[in-house]
């Protein structure tokens, strides 16, 4: 797994155009309780509105890419374009990663109690933490050390998802 990941990390942030090759460095992580780009709709919803594309991303760079995937599956995952709202339902963690195979953000629902594997995510994206009151979330490098823990009511619009191997999402 340790082998495929870094692997896939290079694949993900290395794109070749015309004979030149492009690469993007990760942005660092950071969270808030609210951010810009985060609300809240009647309902318990929340949204936020996904973000430009990653400096270096390339409409062309799935030939060389994989997409990003989690193991069990999520409840739901969709898909969503640049600067375009999107919602978390409530009882969720809600987590943005960017699928350079289809140029898009992949939104994957996370909603049953479980330890959830990841695979190829690489580089900036985010999460909206809209689960009940009280619940944590813990993301996970590839010791198993815990590296970051969400609370709920917990968003972040631009967060590294390159050292977060595995999230508990209670």
């Amino acid at each position: 797994m340790q082998i495929r990941r870094k692997a896939a990390g290079l694949v993900a942030a290395v794109g070749l155009a015309g004979g030149t090759l492009l690469a993007a460095a990760p942005v660092q992580a950071s969270g808030t309780a609210q951010t810009p780009g985060s609300a809240e709709r009647a309902g318990g919803d929340r949204v936020q509105t996904a973000p430009p594309a990653p400096a270096g991303a390339r409409a062309d760079a799935g030939v060389m890419a994989t997409s990003p995937r989690v193991s069990p599956a999520a409840e739901q995952i969709r898909y969503v374009t640049s600067n375009t709202d999107y919602a978390c339902s409530y009882g969720r963690l809600c987590t943005r990663v960017w699928d350079p195979v289809v140029g898009k953000w992949k939104i994957f629902d996370l909603y049953v109690c479980r330890t959830y594997s990841l695979s190829y995510w690489n580089g900036t994206g985010g999460y909206v933490n809209n689960q009940t009151t009280g619940t944590k979330a813990y993301y996970y490098n590839s010791s198993g050390g815990v590296i970051k823990t969400s609370t709920a009511l917990d968003t972040s619009n631009s967060y590294n998802w390159t050292p977060v191997w595995k999230i508990k999402n209670c």
